[in-house]
């Protein structure tokens, strides 16, 4: 596999839990999950240890629960656009004046409809990334311009809101250029950048770090000072509507559908994904995932795969 080949070539890759999975599918039509983690002896490669699950009906019983979850999404989205329709044109006053408990009330049901209609939204975007749907256009990306787009977009939000935060960028002018699909890498900076300005309170910090592993990779870290992340949810937090039990995580509003959808799209651009947090208010959280290293050779391996 490539992954062995990778850890073989360059061992400094390496960091300590590092595993790798992957589901293959089988001549019979059964579908196998591969868990490889590599055995390290003083930065020399030696192998790896190997589990090998039959998951086919896992994958089987998800596939149509999945297909259950869109169907249902796709009929709230026509109901939802046209509750929000309507509730903007009660604003504009088309049916009359408002008083101030009327806009109150309606600006309410306009702020739950949209919240409703972004798990609508991440329903179906997670529905057909499982479904093989969803499929990435890769191409050479500068990932500071990326990075910088999505928190000028967040420091709107954060304007707008009234929710005053300070948010920064830290990557070097030099940074190589990665290899990912423009508007999946913007949505994976996107999701983190969000959720870290939602779990930070007014006056925190929100910072972006990007860095050159090696040759071949890149790493960004999403930071803030937030309420945290306790260790034992560390692995949880990848789950589909996860949200842990701490009280100033349930007390935000959020679907539990984001770091989900970001970490598929991790994986599917070949990258890993991972956070770290005590778990203390104040001291905030670190979510850092890879992207590939742009090179020439990345084009031609992917047009071949097109070809194909």
């Amino acid at each position: 596999m490539e992954t062995i080949r990778f850890w073989s070539e360059d061992p400094t890759s390496y960091q300590e839990g590092d595993t790798y999975a992957e589901q293959l599918e089988l001549d019979d039509g059964r579908i196998v999950l591969v868990h490889l983690a590599p055995v390290m002896l003083k930065n020399d490669f030696l192998g790896t240890v190997s589990i090998f699950r039959d998951i086919t009906h896992e994958v089987e019983v998800d596939r149509l629960k999945s297909e259950f979850v869109a169907t249902v999404s796709h009929e709230l989205r026509t109901p939802m656009t046209s509750i929000r329709g309507y509730v903007d044109i009660l604003l504009m006053g088309a049916a009359g004046a408002l008083n101030e408990n009327q806009t109150h009330f309606l600006r309410i049901i306009k702020n739950n409809t949209e919240r409703l209609n972004i798990l609508v939204d991440d329903l179906l975007d997670i529905s057909r990334i499982e479904s093989g749907r969803v499929t990435l256009t890769p191409q050479e990306l500068d990932l500071r311009a990326v990075a910088k787009s999505v928190l000028d977009e967040v420091a709107r939000r954060s304007q707008d809101e009234e929710k005053p935060m300070s948010f920064s960028l830290d990557a070097p002018e030099e940074l190589p250029h990665v290899y990912g699909d423009p508007e999946r890498v913007h949505q994976i900076i996107s999701n983190l950048v969000v959720n870290a300005y939602r779990y930070t309170p007014p006056d925190g910090k929100v910072a972006v770090r990007i860095r050159a592993l090696n040759s071949k990779e890149v790493q960004v870290d999403v930071i803030d000072n937030g309420v945290g992340i306790p260790p034992e949810d560390h692995e949880r937090v990848f789950e589909r509507f996860y949200r842990g039990e701490n009280p100033l995580v349930l007390a935000t509003p959020g679907t539990g559908l984001g770091l989900p959808i970001v970490k598929q799209l991790v994986e599917m651009h070949q990258g890993r994904i991972w956070v770290e947090s005590k778990g203390i208010p104040g001291e905030g959280s670190k979510f850092s995932f890879t992207l590939p290293v742009y090179s020439p050779e990345n084009e031609v391996s992917n047009d071949e795969n097109t070809d194909r």
